[in-house]
């Protein structure tokens, strides 16, 4: 999260480490000895965390838990609540939910539930120390660290610029390259499909960006398991840079790229939840458009030269170069029409 804001705490054994950070770059930080090893009372831990002002002051709205006792929250978390995406890393939790689910992990008769037995002994006491620093902090929600300072220290050292500037693109590219059955492809679908980023946010760019370099990673499975099978990589992803509801966003991209708007093939049912109406939407559009763009082009780039897409409010334009008019048979003006529908505009063909 090369951009992050807010305050980071490092809870381990004997000592917590906290940061304030804002766009990426380090204002205050503090060593503190308590741990969830520790024997202290929760006054004493409020009392210390109280007199470094600045934990208060930066008025961060949300911390990032580093450590396994963060961990071990989101994963009762995961478990106690159903959410229905168990990966760890992005997991964002209310600081009211924190709240509640400290307070019952200090309860004698807690049974722990959804906390990994090896941490059930020193649960109580991480506990305390995450509860206090919520409080004092203030923050809206704490956001879950599925790694560690050693991920951090080999990302610094072994990657190169371009990976640490944006790891999902970087490794989105080198799926690109092992399973992408044509060179080239990836670059003629971003091309092709810019005028929808026109008014758009950054991070829409971005994800269309890596949705175009994912848009073939299954073309060399059974066509009735493809949209399913790419949904749920894209869920499993092993990268860190990307949220939960990017991931979700993807993945629904990928489906419906290969599925289309077929109704009888089986997804992932992470897909239904945390988007709203408008990102799942606007994911369907941008895979109706990977699946038209593709199967008009025979998943080559020569192809896809001759075709450009204009956009305007309420109309989507596709302008065919007069060489390719016979590969817009009735199945590809369908799709077109299909795309187009999605994104509540009226589609034109025009040959020039």
């Amino acid at each position: 999260m090369p951009e992050a804001s807010g305050l980071v705490a490092d809870l381990g054994g004997g000592s917590i480490e906290i940061v304030a950070l804002k766009k990426g770059e380090i204002r205050h930080s503090v060593s503190l000895n308590y741990g969830h090893l520790s024997n202290a009372d929760e006054a004493e831990i409020i009392t210390a965390l109280t007199q470094i002002g600045w934990i208060k002051s930066f008025a961060a709205k949300q911390l990032f838990g580093v450590g396994g006792s963060f961990r071990a929250l989101g994963s009762a978390f995961i478990e106690r609540e159903h959410y229905p995406l168990p990966v760890l890393h992005g997991l964002k939790i209310s600081s009211d939910m924190v709240m509640t689910l400290c307070d019952d992990f200090i309860q004698s008769d807690s049974a722990l539930d959804g906390v990994p037995v090896a941490r059930r002994r020193t649960m109580p006491m991480a506990a305390k120390i995450i509860r206090a620093l919520v409080d004092i902090a203030a923050v809206r929600r704490v956001v879950v660290s599925g790694t560690s300072i050693r991920d951090g220290v080999v990302a610094i050292n072994e990657l190169n610029e371009t990976q640490r500037a944006d790891f999902l693109v970087a490794i989105s590219q080198e799926i690109s390259g092992a399973s992408g059955r044509f060179v080239g492809v990836s670059d003629a679908l971003k091309h092709f499909l810019q005028p929808l980023t026109i008014g758009r946010k950054p991070r829409f760019a971005r994800l269309l960006d890596v949705a175009c370099n994912l848009a073939d990673m299954c073309w060399h499975e059974h066509s009735d398991m493809r949209g399913d099978l790419a949904a749920r990589r894209v869920l499993g992803l092993p990268v860190n840079c990307i949220t939960h509801k990017e991931r979700i966003w993807l993945a629904t991209v990928l489906y419906h790229r290969y599925v289309g708007l077929k109704q009888n093939k089986p997804h992932p049912e992470e897909m239904e939840s945390l988007l709203r109406s408008k990102r799942r939407a606007e994911a369907l559009t941008v895979g109706l458009a990977l699946r038209f763009a593709l199967i008009f082009s025979a998943g080559t780039c020569d192809y896809l030269k001759n075709i450009r897409l204009e956009c305007q409010p309420d109309v989507m334009r596709l302008h065919i170069d007069p060489s390719a008019r016979a590969l817009f048979d009735s199945h590809c003006q369908r799709r077109f029409i299909d795309f187009a529908a999605s994104a509540n505009c009226s589609a034109e063909v025009i040959y020039d």
